[in-house]
């Protein structure tokens, strides 16, 4: 289903985002021809500029509005407003400056000449304006990136299974800058619709209260486009003891691996499911795990925390309560590293004249141990 937004930077964003397909701006199904959307919505947009970039927002008559009255979706916070008048104020705090039609309509032909300039200078030629799968044209390479997006699904974030049996998945938190996942869960045959996000609980929980309880905050709107659930490589006892026997864990540490990985096996889950963005086409200097816990608390609320190790830094962070020390989960992301991606502990990992490899970790714990001393 194509996803609704709620903001456009000129009227054939708009036509381009439905292409006669029922309108998804009203609660009855309608046609969303170019005569509808003038007549039902475009009449009575409110235009703004947003960085200096001239923009317009179209009411809404679905049924978040309640008996199919008109209203307006904030597309900064997602919150609804019944009237006009309170939606101009409301996106005014917001930073924008409001302006009439003719002054956002002067935007589009700015933007074209910039594109068409920028063209120019790469030697590239104005193929970009047209969808290559359906030949729709576009007036600007802005425009058609974010149809690929709506119609083809093209530049969605990634959305991954760690585990099939309780339906958990991963995907960014937000599309821009550090792709932090947070975890979410959905299964219809179990009834579930769960992010362990706050800010989503909130949203979900005030559109339940709106008569509307199915509605999925940004995350779980994202596993229509899941990959398949692939297991990843199984944790080796074999190699847990070469790290203990290097000195990279202490005996107390290698214990609790051992139990936690147990657990995970009797519950017929991975231990560790590892995350890399780089498949996706996203920054590779974050690796993030998806670490077993075998319990539910605030950090874990499905039983589940997220380690994160920095390729560069040779860091480690850990959402637990001992994220500040050599917790248990990131030992379980280090041995799945060691066994698996040595090669990314190029940081962490250097080979003293013993022949001993270290660990270095974060927050004022040291990398490099002293003689005798157990990392992790």
């Amino acid at each position: 289903m194509t996803e609704r937004i709620f903001v456009f930077v000129d009227e054939e964003e708009l036509f381009s985002v439905m292409k006669d397909l029922d309108c998804l701006y009203c609660r009855n199904p309608v046609t969303a021809s170019k005569h509808h959307l003038k007549k039902r919505h475009l009449r009575f947009a409110i235009y703004y500029k947003d960085s200096g970039i001239g923009k317009f927002s179209i009411p809404c008559y679905c049924a978040d509005g309640g008996h199919g009255r008109s209203h307006w979706h904030c597309p900064m916070c997602m919150k609804i407003l019944q009237r006009t008048k309170d939606y101009k104020i409301h996106i005014t705090n917001h930073g924008v400056e409001m302006t009439d039609k003719s002054t956002v309509e002067l935007q589009p032909t700015t933007v074209l000449l910039e594109t068409l300039q920028t063209d120019t200078d790469d030697g590239t030629t104005g193929n970009k304006s047209s969808c290559q799968k359906c030949g729709v044209h576009f007036t600007t390479t802005s425009n058609l990136r974010r149809h690929e997006r709506l119609q083809h699904c093209q530049d969605q974030q990634p959305m991954l299974c760690v585990d099939a049996k309780n339906a958990i998945y991963v995907t960014p938190k937000d599309p821009h800058g550090p792709r932090v996942p947070v975890h979410v869960r959905k299964s219809f045959s179990l009834q579930i619709l769960l992010c362990e996000l706050e800010e989503c609980w909130d949203f979900m929980k005030a559109q339940a209260q709106r008569g509307n309880p199915g509605r999925e905050c940004r995350h779980l709107m994202r596993t229509s486009h899941a990959r398949p659930y692939t297991p990843p490589p199984p944790l080796c006892v074999r190699s847990l003891e070469d790290m203990t026997r290097r000195h990279l864990l202490s005996s107390p540490h290698t214990q609790q691996c051992q139990e936690i990985h147990t657990r995970a096996d009797l519950d017929g889950v991975d231990c560790v499911y590892p995350v890399f963005w780089g498949e996706h086409e996203l920054s590779e200097r974050c690796v993030y795990f998806s670490v077993y816990t075998g319990f539910k608390d605030k950090w874990c609320q499905f039983g589940r925390t997220r380690v994160s190790f920095d390729t560069r830094s040779g860091s480690w962070k850990c959402l637990c309560e001992f994220r500040r020390s050599r917790c248990v989960h990131k030992c379980l992301s280090m041995w799945w590293l060691f066994q698996e991606r040595p090669e990314l502990l190029g940081n962490a990992l250097d080979m003293s004249a013993d022949g001993v490899e270290v660990l270095e970790e974060e927050d004022g714990v040291k990398l490099c141990p002293e003689e005798g001393e157990d990392i992790c």
